[in-house]
C-alpha cells in the first residue's frame, strides 16, 4: 500500500484498519488525529513495523469517534474482534472469570464467566479459573453462606450436611435470621472487596461479646473462623501498616516476541491479588502498546477499580486512560509513575516478578518443543518464511590435529538427533577455522549427504564475519541458496548474511533458539574430537603388524615394558605368552626387523 492509496482521511480521533486485499485486518490502531497519525506510517523515519504493515496492506478503513476515550474502547473492541496480526494479543484471550453475590433475599456465591445487569454483584476479574474457585474455598470455610440450594434458593425438606457441621444457617428449610444473613453477605462482601482489616475486627467484637455473655461455644466458634481467616489471608492485626491505600501496580516485562505484565492489587495497604498475562506479537511493540492492551482487557472487565494505579514509564497517554478509568469508577482515578518513596519499591516488585515470568513461560515453551524463536527469527532476518529447519555447524580441533566438524539440525526448534553428522576434516597440520568450515558445508552440499539430507531452511555457522564468509563460499561452489546467520563470541551479537551485527538481548527468543542449536553443534564437535584423541593416544605399533588384532596386542603389551623390550625379544619369549602363538610371533619378530 502506498500513501496515494490513502482514503482522505479526517483530523478527527478515531480508530483505523489496515485490511489485506483477501478482507483480513491486519493492523488496528487508535489516533487523536487520524490524518497525522495514519501519515507517519509512510514517513522516512517510519520504523520497521509500520513498513512491514503498510507493505502487506491494500486498503486502509476508518471509524470517527467523539474523543480520545471512545477511541480507546473502540481499538480493544476491534482487536479482539479480529485479532489482527500486528498487533499485541493476549495469549491466552479467554473472557475472566468472577464472583457473584446473587440478587436474592438470602444470596449466594457462585463462579460466572458473564458479567450481566441482573442486580447480582460481581468481583474480579480473577486471573484464572483455579484462584476463583481457592477464594470460594475459603469463602465457605470462614463464612456461614448458603451453597447447595441452588440459584435461585430452592426450598428442601432437610438440610444438607453444612448445616450440621455448623457452616450454613439453611435458609432453605428457613431456619435463617435475616438479619443475622444479611450481615454474613455484608462480611463477605467486605472480604472480596479486600477490606478483610474490618472482618477481622467484627469477628474478634463478637468473639469478645459472646465470651463475657460466657456463651463460650460461640465465642469458640468465632474464634475458629477468626483463626482459618488470619491464616489463609495472611492477616495479622498485630502488623503495622505504612500506608492503608487501595491502589494497583503494574510490571512489565519484554523477551521478543513475548510480553508479559504483572499486576497486583493492594487493598488498605495489603497486596490481596494479582493478574499476569502472557502477551504475543510483541517484538515490534512499545511498552505502552502492550500495557494499552493488557489494560483495556483487564481494566474493561473489572467492576472494582482503585482510586490509583501505578504504572512503569512509557509513552502512554496518561490523561486518556484516567478519563477512562474515572469513567468506568464513578469517581477520579489517578494514574502515576513514582520516582521516590515506597511505591517505587512496589514498582520493582511488579517488574521483577514480570522479568521472571516471561523467562519461565519461554523456558516452559522450550521444554514442550514449541520453541516461540522459530516465528521471531523469520522476523529479525527479514526471511520470506519462518527457518522450521536449522542446521547448526561448528569446528573442533587440538593444535591442528583430529580436526572434526559437526552437523546438528532441529526442526521446528526441536533437535533431530537422526540427522546429526560428523565429518574429519583432512589436508591440515595447523589450526585453520575458515578452511575447515568451508570443506564441512562443500561436503555436506556436494557428497552423498546432500542426497540422504533434507535442505535446511538456515544455516547456523558458529563464529563470526571469516567463518561465514568460509560458509557462503562453499555454498556458491556448491550451487546452493541457503540463509546463512552467525553467532559471535559475545553472545548477544547475531551475524547477519550481508556481515552486519545484530545486537540482540539475551532473553530474545530467536536468540535463545540459536544458542542452542550452537551449544549442541559445540557438543557434538568437542565429543568427536575427544573420541579421535582418545584412539590416537591408544593406538600403539602393534596396529601396523599384520595378524596381530586387539587381543595379541593387548597381551604382548601387557608382558613388556617398553617397545624397545618388546623388538629385542627372542622368538620363544614372544611364542611363549598366552594368547600370542608361533605365527603371531614371526610375523613380530619380522616386522620390527623390517622396520630396521
Amino acid at each position: 500500500m502506498k500513501r496515494g492509496d490513502l482514503p482522505v482521511l479526517p483530523t478527527s480521533p478515531g480508530c483505523y484498519a489496515f485490511v489485506r486485499a483477501d478482507g483480513t485486518v491486519i493492523y488496528v490502531g487508535k489516533a487523536i488525529n487520524l490524518r497525522s497519525r495514519v501519515s507517519s506510517y509512510f514517513g522516512r523515519t517510519a520504523p520497521q513495523k509500520a513498513r512491514h504493515i503498510t507493505a502487506d496492506a491494500a486498503t486502509l478503513e476508518f471509524i470517527v469517534t467523539k474523543d480520545e476515550v471512545e477511541a480507546l474502547v473502540l481499538e480493544a473492541n476491534l482487536i479482539k474482534e479480529h485479532q489482527p496480526h500486528y498487533n499485541v494479543q493476549l495469549k491466552d484471550d479467554k473472557s475472566y472469570p468472577f464472583l457473584k453475590l446473587t440478587n436474592e433475599e438470602y444470596p449466594t456465591l457462585i463462579f460466572t464467566r458473564r458479567v450481566v445487569k441482573d442486580g447480582g454483584v460481581y468481583f474480579g476479574p480473577y486471573p484464572s479459573a483455579g484462584a476463583v474457585r481457592r477464594v470460594l474455598d475459603l469463602v465457605y470455610s470462614v463464612f456461614r453462606l448458603r451453597k447447595n440450594s441452588g440459584v435461585p434458593l430452592q426450598p428442601r425438606r432437610r438440610p444438607c450436611l453444612r448445616y450440621h457441621m455448623g457452616r450454613c444457617p439453611a435458609p432453605c428449610i428457613g431456619a435463617a435470621d435475616r438479619a443475622d444473613y444479611a450481615q454474613v453477605v455484608a462480611d463477605v462482601r467486605a472480604f472480596l472487596e479486600g477490606r478483610v482489616g474490618q472482618v477481622v475486627e467484627r469477628l474478634e467484637a463478637q468473639m469478645r461479646e459472646a465470651a463475657s455473655r460466657q456463651d463460650f461455644e460461640l465465642a469458640a466458634t468465632y474464634r475458629d473462623r477468626l483463626d482459618a481467616l488470619q491464616r489463609l489471608t495472611g492477616w495479622d492485626t498485630n502488623v503495622m501498616v505504612a500506608a492503608e491505600e487501595d491502589l494497583d501496580f503494574l510490571g512489565l516485562a519484554k523477551a521478543g516476541n513475548l510480553a508479559m505484565v504483572q499486576l497486583f492489587q493492594m487493598r488498605s495497604g495489603r497486596v490481596v491479588g494479582r493478574d499476569k498475562r502472557l502477551l504475543t506479537n510483541a517484538a515490534d511493540a512499545t511498552d505502552a502498546e502492550v500495557l494499552e492492551r493488557f489494560m483495556a482487557e483487564y481494566y474493561g472487565q473489572a467492576m472494582v477499580l482503585p482510586p490509583l494505579v501505578l504504572l512503569p514509564e512509557t509513552d502512554l497517554d496518561f490523561a486518556t486512560w484516567e478519563r477512562y478509568l474515572s469513567e468506568r469508577r464513578g469517581r477520579k482515578v489517578e494514574l502515576r509513575t513514582p520516582k521516590r518513596g515506597e511505591k517505587v519499591e512496589l514498582l520493582g516488585m511488579a517488574q521483577r516478578n514480570a522479568v521472571t515470568g516471561v523467562e519461565a513461560e519461554i523456558a516452559l515453551l522450550e521444554r514442550r518443543g514449541e520453541a516461540p524463536g522459530v516465528k521471531e527469527l523469520q522476523q529479525l532476518l527479514g526471511l520470506e518464511s519462518p527457518p522450521w529447519r536449522i542446521e547448526g555447524y561448528d569446528i573442533s580441533n587440538l593444535m591442528g590435529t583430529h580436526t572434526v566438524a559437526s552437523i546438528v539440525a532441529f526442526e521446528g526448534g526441536r533437535s533431530k538427533r537422526s540427522d546429526y553428522r560428523r565429518l574429519r576434516i583432512r589436508g591440515l597440520d595447523k589450526p585453520d577455522d575458515f578452511y575447515s568450515m568451508h570443506q564441512a558445508v562443500l561436503r555436506r552440499f556436494t557428497g552423498q549427504l546432500a542426497d540422504k539430507l533434507p535442505m535446511p531452511d538456515m544455516l547456523l555457522i558458529d563464529g563470526g564475519k571469516g567463518q561465514m564468509s568460509a560458509a557462503k563460499r562453499a555454498l556458491d561452489e556448491a550451487g546452493v541458496r541457503v540463509p546463512l546467520v552467525g553467532l559471535a563470541k559475545r553472545e548477544e551479537t547475531i551475524v547477519t548474511e550481508q556481515g552486519e551485527e545484530v545486537l540482540v538481548p539475551l532473553t530474545h527468543p530467536a536468540l535463545r533458539l540459536l544458542m542452542h542449536v550452537r551449544d549442541e553443534a559445540h557438543r557434538v564437535a568437542v565429543g568427536y574430537n575427544r573420541q579421535r584423541r582418545g584412539k590416537a593416544l591408544t593406538r600403539s605399533v602393534l596396529d601396523d603388524v599384520p595378524g596381530i588384532g586387539p587381543k595379541r596386542r593387548d597381551a604382548l603389551l601387557a608382558h613388556f615394558s617398553s617397545v624397545e623390550e618388546l623388538r629385542t625379544a627372542d622368538f620363544d619369549t614372544l611364542a611363549s605368552i598366552p594368547g600370542v602363538g608361533p605365527a603371531a610371533a614371526q610375523a613380530v619378530k619380522e616386522f620390527f626387523e623390517g622396520a630396521g
